[in-house]
């Protein structure tokens, strides 16, 4: 009897244990200890607990200052859990690496790493007429986390809007794993990653839906500086599918659908097996070092493969429905690639190539910046003051 009684009260400590560092946000969950507000969870729980949020809305902007994870739970046949804008609106609480004063609705900011699963960020009612910018999710300098199974949306914020941001001007080595998420309706870019300088920040983006839903100013996937790689995500519509800045991203296995240009290269990259359907330019090559092999490139209204009078590795391409299947190919190319349904197969470089590819400043896009002005001058959260496309 002493033993079983001995077993119980062990059992029952181990009970108490596993519930230490587990809390709550609302009362789904009666045997945690409950928070009314997230920001009131995560400012009082020790570090590297789990904080559950049950469904429903808070308005509320959110940072979280150390390591833990922030989880959305199911409850009565309810699965959401959304973080809106305030009563009296969102106010800028960070100042990006370069230099915006943005409003996140959900702020990471901590030295150490930060789950995010199941949780909305919906940004409507936040434009600040770009005053400040809006981010749903944004990872601070310093800071690294796994997204799972996120959702944001409508951060709208006149063309200010981010729906991801995460960022890295520090010394330490950061990473950003994005999972199974649905990214969408921001007014700017859908996702940004980036560095300043010599810092590290990998990404992870899988399977992922990531669309800015604007095909005049706005970019599905801005990374610069980054390392790490795209994969198995649908991409579009927007002006760019992804704008690459960047240190040799491997892009691959992508459905990128409606956008101005497929994929913008302005550093080297190994961009594969991806499907491309109905772009201007499928995919737009500004950078030596580049690969671009076993994609399917269909109806582009432009070119399929833009090679800039760039030596690239471009081959094993099929290429189906386009007004140029390779365009601005430079002397000496031997790629192999499948080309059918094409008014042109290629054109060559002319005598004098621009920084800007000359096949866009001869068919400028249906939504492209005005006629020479060079992408390094588009605006993105990276370059705030650029000039707008239009």
């Amino acid at each position: 009897m002493r033993i079983l009684v001995l077993v119980i009260t062990l059992l029952g400590a181990q009970f108490l244990f596993a519930d230490d560092h587990n809390f709550v946000v609302g009362a789904c969950k009666p045997g945690l200890k409950s928070f009314s507000t997230i920001q009131a969870a995560v400012s009082s729980v020790p570090p590297g607990s789990t904080v559950l949020v049950c469904p429903g809305i808070y308005p509320e902007q959110v940072t979280i200052s150390q390591s833990l994870t922030l989880q959305g739970v199911a409850d009565s046949n309810m699965d959401e859990a959304i973080i809106t804008i305030p009563g009296g609106g969102a106010v800028a609480n960070v100042t990006s690496i370069f230099s915006e004063t943005v409003a996140a609705q959900l702020l990471v900011q901590t030295t150490g790493v930060v789950n995010i699963s199941n949780i909305t960020t919906d940004g409507t009612g936040g434009d600040s007429g770009c005053t400040n910018w809006l981010a749903g999710i944004f990872y601070s300098s310093g800071s690294s986390g796994n997204l799972t199974r996120v959702r944001t949306r409508n951060q709208i914020d006149t063309n200010c809007g981010v729906g991801i941001w995460a960022e890295n001007g520090g010394t330490s080595r950061e990473f950003l794993n994005l999972q199974s998420s649905s990214v969408h309706d921001a007014d700017l870019a859908g996702l940004f990653v980036a560095t300043a300088g010599t810092s590290v920040l990998n990404l992870e983006a899988r399977d992922n839906y990531v669309s800015s839903n604007n095909s005049v100013q706005g970019f599905d996937a801005v990374v610069e500086g980054i390392t790490g790689d795209v994969t198995d995500n649908d991409l579009g519509p927007a002006l760019v599918g992804v704008f690459e800045l960047t240190l040799g991203m491997n892009i691959a296995a992508n459905g990128i659908v409606g956008d101005g240009i497929g994929v913008l290269l302005l550093g080297p990259a190994n961009v594969q097996s991806n499907d491309i359907l109905n772009s201007d330019v499928g995919v737009s090559i500004g950078s030596t070092g580049t690969n671009v092999q076993s994609n399917h490139v269909t109806l582009s209204s432009v070119s399929a493969i833009d090679l800039s009078c760039i030596n690239a590795n471009v081959s094993h391409n099929t290429i189906n429905d386009a007004v140029v299947g390779l365009g601005d190919v430079p002397a000496g190319f031997n790629g192999n690639n499948n080309i059918a349904n094409t008014t042109t197969v290629s054109t060559g470089c002319p005598a004098m190539a621009s920084v800007m590819s000359p096949m866009l400043q001869a068919a400028p896009l249906s939504s492209a910046p005005a006629s020479g002005q060079p992408f390094l001058q588009w605006r993105t959260p990276a370059n705030p003051n650029g000039v707008r496309p239009r």
